[in-house]
This record gives structure tokens, C-alpha cells and sequence, in this order.
């Protein structure tokens, strides 16, 4: 697959599969796809009809960008740790919202500063500093203190990522 990052071995990040790339992720296993696309970028659909011909779960969780609301983040972190949904293949336009959205879960579960999600991001060659409406989220969350929510969330589905 083209642009596909494997984040974990729960999950895997890229852009919009095509066909092919459906069916190497069924080849590959894959259970569940997310979808962090707005309405403007799923262009008729095509990418959702095709994942359920093929036998995959599909989860829309429309991310907009520069309007990144908290009860959307907090629906991503309920899909990607939700049993028996795994692997997971979430994807953007270009893959940049779930990496941001997954390093976010990550710096907040072991108590990072945001410098941290910006250093790890590059390792997947993506610069979220680049991206103007991701970092303005980030940086907002992290200067306005939005972390319980998503703490909590974490601590309900995957209480092992918080060591407690």
C-alpha cells in the first residue's frame, strides 16, 4: 500500500485506499477501517461501499479541518480501542488528522509536552508543525487543558496505556 504507516500492531495510518489497496488490506487481515474525512473529501462514498463489498467495518468519524471538535476526538479514541475491531487501517486525505489524533492519545497517556507529538510525527515523515489547522488544535488543547476527557476516555478502554 502506498503511503500506509504502520503505527502499531493494532494500527495502521495512510491516505485513501484505493481498490488494490482494499484488497491487500483483507489479504492482510484488517478488520475495521476509519474514515477522518469530512463530508467534502469522501467525494460520493466510494471508499465506504467498497470496504463493506469486501467484508471490513467501516467507521466514519468526519474531522474537520480547523474546526477539530473534542466529542470527535474522543469517538476516534473509543473506535481505535474498541474490542476485536483490530487492525485498523484510519486513514485521512493524507494521513496526517489520525497520526495527529494517535500521538495526541499517546503524549497524554505517558504525560508528554507537546514537543513530543512534533518529534514523534516526523518519524512517520509527516510534519504536523506544517499543518496549520492540526497544530492550532494541538496547541490549543494542549494551552487550554482539555486532557481529563480524553484521559478519562483512555483510562476506560485501554487503562494499561496509563500504568495504572
Amino acid at each position: 500500500m502506498r503511503d500506509a504507516r504502520r503505527f502499531d500492531s493494532r494500527i495502521t495510518i495512510g491516505g485513501v485506499p484505493d481498490s488494490e489497496d482494499l484488497d491487500q488490506l483483507v489479504a492482510l487481515g484488517f478488520k475495521t477501517l476509519i474514515d477522518v474525512r469530512d463530508g467534502d473529501e469522501k467525494f460520493g462514498g466510494q471508499v465506504e461501499k467498497r470496504a463493506r463489498d469486501r467484508g471490513l467495518g467501516y467507521v466514519s468519524i468526519p474531522i474537520v479541518r480547523g474546526e477539530i471538535r473534542l466529542e470527535d476526538v474522543l469517538e476516534f479514541c473509543r473506535q481505535i480501542y474498541k474490542r476485536g475491531s483490530a487492525p485498523l487501517y484510519c486513514f485521512s486525505r493524507y494521513g496526517k488528522r489520525p497520526l495527529a489524533l494517535l500521538l495526541l492519545f499517546e503524549a497524554v497517556a505517558s504525560q508528554q509536552p507537546l514537543a513530543y507529538i512534533y518529534r514523534k510525527s516526523a518519524t512517520f515523515g509527516l510534519n504536523l508543525q506544517g499543518d496549520e489547522a492540526l497544530d492550532s488544535f494541538l496547541v490549543d488543547f494542549y494551552n487550554h487543558g482539555q486532557m481529563e476527557p480524553i484521559v478519562a476516555s483512555i483510562r476506560e478502554a485501554r487503562p494499561d496505556l496509563l500504568g495504572t
